[in-house]
């Protein structure tokens, strides 16, 4: 993915590898630093979590209004967010929903059912969208 982490108006590359999240800060002159793992999570392996790109959708999005991208993870279990520090790295990850998952006690939520995040309510902040096959599910941050 390609989002301005760093508040500097320059896109940066986010990887999510099998070992985690990796970085490549954008130098301004068409190159990127050397890539930075950054997170050992939302990464394929097991002990990076065991996200798949069949089963698990992770994508950015400004959570706090500092206009800098935070990562969302759709995961087996729920919804994981890694808030953005400003410098191309994350905070620690930490499950805010235990909803909108892959498993069947997050609700079986897999590919056939889309889930993303838009401000649903005006109020200027992403709500979570999704498509299942009783209908549409939204959650709205309090």
């Amino acid at each position: 993915m390609l989002a301005d982490l760093t508040g500097d108006g320059r896109a940066d590359i986010i990887g999510f590898g099998d070992g985690g999240v990796w970085v490549s800060l954008n130098q301004g002159d068409g190159t990127f630093r050397e890539p930075t793992k950054v997170l050992s999570f939302f990464g394929a392996r097991s002990e990076a979590g065991g996200w798949t790109s069949a089963r698990h959708i992770r994508t950015l999005a400004d959570l706090t209004g500092d206009g800098r991208p935070d990562i969302v993870g759709f995961g087996e279990h729920g919804v994981w967010v890694a808030l953005n520090n400003g410098d191309g790295t994350f905070q620690q990850p930490v499950q805010v929903l235990s909803q909108f998952g892959a498993s069947s006690n997050a609700g079986g939520w897999l590919g056939g059912h889309p889930r993303m995040l838009a401000d649903l309510n005006g109020d200027g902040r992403r709500d979570i969208l999704g498509f299942a096959n009783a209908g549409v599910i939204t959650a709205s941050r309090s």
